[in-house]
Formats: C-alpha cells, sequence, structure tokens
C-alpha cells in the first residue's frame, strides 16, 4: 500500500472516530442537561457519525 493511501485511511478514520465522540458528548451533555435518559446522546452519535462520513467523502471520494 502505498503512503498516501496510508494516510487518507488514518485520516479517515480520525474522521469517524472524533465526529462520533464529539457530537456523543455533545448529545451525552444534552441528556444530563434535560434530563432525558440516553435520547439526545443516541441523536448526537448518529448526527456525528452521518457528518464524518460526509466529510470524509468530501475530502477523499472526489478524487
Amino acid at each position: 500500500m502505498p503512503r498516501n493511501n496510508e494516510r487518507a485511511l488514518w485520516s479517515i478514520l480520525a474522521y469517524l472516530v472524533t465526529g462520533l465522540v464529539v457530537w456523543g458528548l455533545i448529545g451525552l451533555g444534552i441528556d444530563h442537561w434535560v434530563g432525558k435518559h440516553h435520547y439526545f446522546f443516541i441523536i448526537g452519535c448518529v448526527l456525528g457519525l452521518g457528518s464524518s462520513i460526509y466529510l470524509a467523502w468530501l475530502r477523499f471520494g472526489r478524487e
């Protein structure tokens, strides 16, 4: 595997993990603030994963 493909793979993985963690924590904070039981956490995780897949596609999918 060439070096550029390896860097792209790690960048995509970083996008996925970061989006999931950041939006998941935002949802968890809203859950704690509102008093619901993990509804916003799940919404945040789905939103984070979807947005990070979209950003990875914008960055690497068009090449």
